[in-house]
Parts: C-alpha cells; sequence; structure tokens
C-alpha cells in the first residue's frame, strides 16, 4: 500500500470494475436452489453494516413480490436462547466475509428448519485467506445441507468502505427471488440493469459539499419514498464509512412531516432528496421542495428513472461516485481509519448461544 496509503487507487479499481462483476453474474445466472430453498415460506432475515440493506431489501422482494413471508430481525435479537418463534421458520443471514457478529445468527441454524447465507466467501477462499476456521465453519454449514448464496466480492478488505459487495448483494437478492415459484418479476437483464450505474450525482449537491462541507459534516437529511426508504441504509451508511460524516437520517416524505422537518426548522441542515420515476414522488418531491424552501433550508435531487427495486442501482452508483470524489477532495484515509483495531469489543462479539 506504499504506493496507495489512503486506498484510493483500490477503491477506483473496485468502482471501475462493478458493471463487469454484474454483468458476469447476469450472464452467469445464479445456482440452482436446493429444494429445502424453494419449499420456503416464512423467512427470518438479518444481517448488519451494508448487510442490512441487503436484508432489507430481500423481506421487501419476498413480502411484496412472492406469496411468501419475511421479516427483518437485528443480529443482537439471536443472542436470546429461548425464541420459540424461530422453529419452522428459513433463517436468512447476509454476510459478505462471514463477520463474527453474523456468525451469531448461524450458530442458531439448528433452530430453524434451514438456513441460507448469503456471502462472498466460501470454504476454498476463506482457507486460502489462512482463515482456518471460517473456512471450516463453512464447510461445517454446506454439510448440514443448508444453502450458500455466492457474490462478489471476497476479500474486499484493506478499506473501510465497501462499493463492489453492496452492489453485487443487490443482485444476488433479486436472481433469488427470482427463482421462487410465486415470484412475480423476471431477472433484470443487463440492457436493464447495466445503464442504471452511469447515473451521476447532481452537479449542484458535489459542488455544494466541498463549498460548504460543514454544512453536511454536521448532518443531513435523507428523504425517499417507499419502498427505498426501506433498504436505503447503505446509500445513507457510505457518508460515514466515506468521509466520517454524521450517518444521515432516512425519512419516507410523509414521514418527514413529523418531526424531522420541524427540528431542521429549528437546526438548519441540508435535504439530499431521492426521486424515483412514480409521478406521485414527483408531486411528493415538489411539496417537499417548497416546504424546505420557504423556511430557508437547502436541499438537492438525485433523480433515477426506473422501477423501484431497480432504481437502488442508480442510487448507489451515483452515491457511490459522490462519496469517492469527497474521499478524494479531502484527502480521507480508508486504509487507516479512525477506530482501526479498537472495535473488536462489539465487532468481534460471538457468544456461545
Amino acid at each position: 500500500m506504499t504506493a496507495d496509503p489512503l486506498g484510493h487507487g483500490l477503491l477506483a479499481q473496485r468502482l471501475a470494475g462493478i458493471p463487469s462483476i454484474l454483468g458476469g453474474m447476469l450472464s452467469r445466472g445464479p445456482a440452482p436452489l436446493k429444494p429445502a430453498t424453494l419449499a420456503s415460506t416464512h423467512f427470518i432475515v438479518t444481517g448488519t453494516g451494508s448487510s442490512e440493506a441487503h436484508a432489507r431489501y430481500l423481506a421487501t422482494l419476498l413480502n411484496f413480490q412472492t406469496d411468501r413471508a419475511a421479516t427483518y430481525l437485528p443480529l443482537s435479537g439471536f443472542t436470546d436462547g429461548h425464541r420459540s418463534g424461530f422453529k419452522g421458520k428459513t433463517l436468512v443471514v447476509f454476510s459478505q466475509g462471514v463477520s463474527p457478529n453474523a456468525q451469531i445468527a448461524l450458530r442458531r441454524r439448528r433452530d430453524f428448519a434451514h438456513t441460507i447465507l448469503f456471502t462472498a466467501s466460501t470454504p476454498a477462499a476463506a482457507l486460502a485467506a489462512g482463515k482456518k476456521d471460517r473456512a471450516a465453519l463453512l464447510q461445517t454449514f454446506l454439510d448440514e445441507g443448508n444453502e450458500l448464496v455466492e457474490f462478489p466480492l471476497a476479500e474486499e478488505y484493506t478499506t473501510l468502505i465497501r462499493f463492489v459487495g453492496p452492489m453485487a448483494g443487490y443482485l444476488a437478492c433479486l436472481q433469488f427471488t427470482a427463482q421462487l415459484a410465486s415470484c412475480r418479476f423476471t431477472e433484470p437483464s443487463a440492457s436493464e440493469l447495466l445503464p442504471l450505474l452511469d447515473a451521476q450525482p447532481p452537479a449542484d449537491l458535489v459542488s455544494a459539499m466541498k463549498r460548504s462541507t460543514s454544512r453536511f459534516a454536521q448532518g443531513f437529511n435523507l428523504v425517499t419514498a417507499a419502498p427505498i426508504s426501506d433498504f436505503a441504509q447503505n446509500l445513507a451508511c457510505k457518508f460515514m464509512e466515506g468521509v466520517f460524516w454524521p450517518c444521515p437520517p432516512i425519512s419516507d416524505f410523509l414521514q418527514f412531516a413529523h418531526g424531522p422537518f420541524q427540528q431542521m426548522t429549528a437546526h438548519p441542515h441540508p435535504t439530499l432528496i431521492l426521486q424515483g420515476d412514480s409521478p406521485v414522488e414527483a408531486e411528493l418531491v415538489g411539496r417537499s421542495l417548497t416546504m424546505l424552501r420557504n423556511v430557508g433550508l437547502d436541499a438537492f435531487v438525485l433523480r433515477v428513472e426506473a422501477p423501484a427495486l431497480l432504481s437502488i442501482f442508480a442510487f448507489e452508483a451515483a452515491l457511490n461516485k459522490l462519496t469517492f470524489e469527497l474521499m478524494t477532495y479531502f484527502g480521507i484515509d480508508q486504509v487507516n481509519w479512525p477506530g482501526k483495531g479498537r472495535d473488536d469489543l462489539l465487532y468481534g462479539f460471538c457468544p456461545d448461544v
């Protein structure tokens, strides 16, 4: 890393590789699912970090695009050893690298009828990386007949922020759900999905974040509509992990008028609005902009012309470009980030349950 001490070169390579990585996933298609997975009807889904957004996205797909039912449960919900509600359900765990926290949920797999792990890690990849305990866990998991849904990028480490795994995880969710008998959509084609990766951040937003940095670094709001508001966590976390700003709170348009707007009026800070392609959203954006500007608050709009379930790829792409530009502009160190190596009391927490 001596030639790339801040990790910017590595991140640039990862960003540049996303179209070919997603294109490869589409051309290969997903691996066939096991019979136990195809027969599952009730799911409990979990994940943290960028994996929380994947877990919530999958829950949305299952609940609204199939005849199955799913609920999201944070990882701490698996530390209670007396949950009778797990019986008969399928556990779904998202963890790009099978982190110690994710293993809390995996250790409860025998309380469920079946378990599915979405990850970039495999027994062979973990063994090649010198992670023998993780390789053994994954091999045992597979030997028991559980499902491993693999997506890129294995070993996406060195930097704090991840760009590839979050994108690939969303596509893995779409490919997974499309295989279920009751699914109401087909897997997107390359011609539908890949052009969304060309989305750009609004020029006025980029300029404002560079010119008036302190206003954004002290906090700003993210406003959007359902269903994006249910799985936009990683969009907000980009600013926390990329440039170490407070993670912007996410509000649905109608929720925004029930507290966030009033708080912002008392303590002014900017708003970023994510707009999809529905006519109702256009009206909600117009009303939000009028409200904000009437009290002198700055607002910026990132608009994407795509169906709700695909627009997340364009929002991810645009905000990846934005946060990367900010990192390079401010000289953010993504290799030796604040608090590095001092988080293991929680990050490494994995009790026997």
